[in-house]
């Protein structure tokens, strides 16, 4: 999973790691949050299109949407995908959900964490990259691109999410782990591999058939995947 505040280029970093992959001969897929199905996809216009007037969601109702497009795409694509041994790569992921509507927006992180867990049934991720910058780089970045509804919440929340990405990544770095979103693109790619490459480490055909980023259990064990708001 790769995440982090808006501008971090984790988007940017999902696709060169996914390209990278495929040329080391893994089979790949590359998804987003929310998204990835006929049914996220359409949760993902009402979560991040912006309305005139505006669509005053709450929080928690924002919370709900996330999780149930997330619950779909977790047993309509990501579950067949690991069972096939496909690497998963997915841009955005439960620490999304936790930042933005419970450490920044204000819904209680132990009914976000049960939802979580009932919504990802037993998926996690074998590496959850957190790429980080400060709120000025990320503002900066996305400068030539018309906002989307969370990013036009205001500088505070901006503020309260990239910090809450750091804090989160930093309190628990065996879970998360924090990569400097600054630099060049080659720079943060070399930061990214170095926390990926050790995954290749010892383990060949189908002892890692989809190893990266998200771990589910298939009726005969573990299969592992690649993956991550």
């Amino acid at each position: 999973m790769l995440d982090g505040p808006d501008g971090a280029g984790k988007s940017t970093q999902a696709r060169i790691l996914s390209e990278h992959l495929e040329q080391r001969g893994k089979k790949v897929l590359l998804l987003r949050e929310p998204g990835g199905t006929r049914a996220g996809e359409a949760i993902r216009k009402i979560l991040l299109e912006q309305r005139e007037g505006g669509d005053h969601l709450s929080a928690l109702a924002e919370t709900f949407l996330f999780q149930a497009a997330r619950a779909q795409l977790i047993e309509e694509v990501v579950k067949p995908a690991l069972a096939a041994g496909t690497w998963v790569i997915c841009d955005r992921f439960s620490l999304s959900t936790l930042v933005y509507q419970g450490l920044a927006g204000g819904v209680d992180t132990g009914v976000i964490e049960k939802l979580t867990s009932i919504a990802t049934a037993g998926v996690k991720p074998d590496r959850y990259l957190v790429v980080w910058v400060p709120t000025n780089v990320g503002v900066e970045r996305r400068a030539d691109r018309a906002a989307d509804r969370m990013e036009s919440k205001g500088d505070v929340f901006l503020r309260a999410v990239a910090d809450s990405f750091r804090k989160a990544a930093k309190r628990e770095p065996k879970k998360y782990r924090l990569i400097d979103g600054q630099g060049s693109l080659d720079d943060v790619r070399e930061r990214i591999w170095s926390e990926v490459e050790p995954l290749f480490a010892g383990h060949t055909g189908s002892q890692r058939q989809a190893a990266l980023g998200t771990r589910g259990q298939a009726s005969s064990g573990t299969r592992r995947g690649t993956g991550s708001k």
